[in-house]
């Protein structure tokens, strides 16, 4: 584990990293975040500095990040200067009076690596136009993510896609996220999402009729049934079952129009 990830403090890293952010005053920028701090303003009394966490990135496609929740600022930022299978975390850290900051640990999962902290971590702080106006404890305000030019691994924080998109969302997640949602408006834009990470990549989704049941099955009100089934029927590999689903997902007075739908 410890060739997975290592912490480095290494001045000529450092610099290459400063080069690869445009520097770490980067505040002004298009996509800067609107809550990111203007790091040069940031006084002595709060103790600014930062880590950097490096870690392989070979055969990993997903990167999994959880700083204890923090997702105030954070970006990822692709640069030739970063070696090829490698990768780098960047915290931006201040504090006053006193900080923990707990431990990093990783774990890699098949083609996923997860970044996450666990201990205790106490955080109390205001900002105001780009300004610390308030610190209290020790506080992350800023994460970057720097990875090699052309890399397609995916980047979540906290569950959130905070990189470019380079696979469509796998079925499972899109049940697991289908099922979570609460009401069906909520639903319905899981469906969207879904289907949109495959446009965005140009490739199409798959799934087998069983799969489709049970989305079917996640909506209460009959025209919200339908409506899933036509955005997401011709995605079905297995359509000889699509009959028996349809008698065991619709009503009597639904069915006739949901064969409509699918082509029966």
């Amino acid at each position: 584990m410890q060739n997975i990830l290592r912490l480095t403090f290494a001045i000529t890293l450092s610099v290459l990293l400063a080069a690869c952010s445009g520097g770490t005053d980067n505040t002004d920028t298009p996509t800067a975040p609107k809550k990111r701090v203007k790091w040069s303003g940031i006084p002595s009394q709060y103790n600014p500095s930062t880590d950097d966490l490096t870690f392989i990135t070979s055969n990993i496609e997903t990167l999994n990040l959880n700083i204890f929740g923090f997702n105030d600022d954070t970006e990822v930022v692709y640069s030739s200067d970063i070696p090829a299978g490698q990768g780098v975390l960047r915290l931006y850290k201040v504090y006053k009076n006193s900080a923990s900051w707990g431990s990093l640990s990783s774990r890699v999962d098949g083609n996923a690596l997860s970044i996450s902290t666990y201990g205790s971590y106490s955080c109390s702080i205001r900002i105001s136009n780009g300004q610390i106006a308030e610190l209290d404890g020790g506080c992350y305000i800023r994460m970057q993510v720097f990875l090699p030019a052309g890399s397609e691994i995916e980047v979540y924080n906290i569950g959130k896609l905070i990189s470019k998109r380079f696979k469509g969302m796998s079925v499972e997640s899109f049940l697991k996220a289908l099922h979570n949602a609460s009401f069906d408006e909520n639903k319905r834009a899981v469906i969207t999402e879904f289907l949109q990470s495959y446009q965005s990549t140009g490739k199409t989704p798959v799934m087998t009729t069983n799969q489709l049941g049970t989305v079917i099955g996640e909506f209460m009100r009959n025209e919200e049934k339908l409506k899933a089934l036509r955005r997401l029927h011709s995605f079905v590999s297995d359509r000889e079952n699509l009959g028996q689903m349809i008698e065991d997902k619709f009503n009597y007075y639904d069915r006739g129009e949901a064969r409509r739908i699918v082509g029966l």
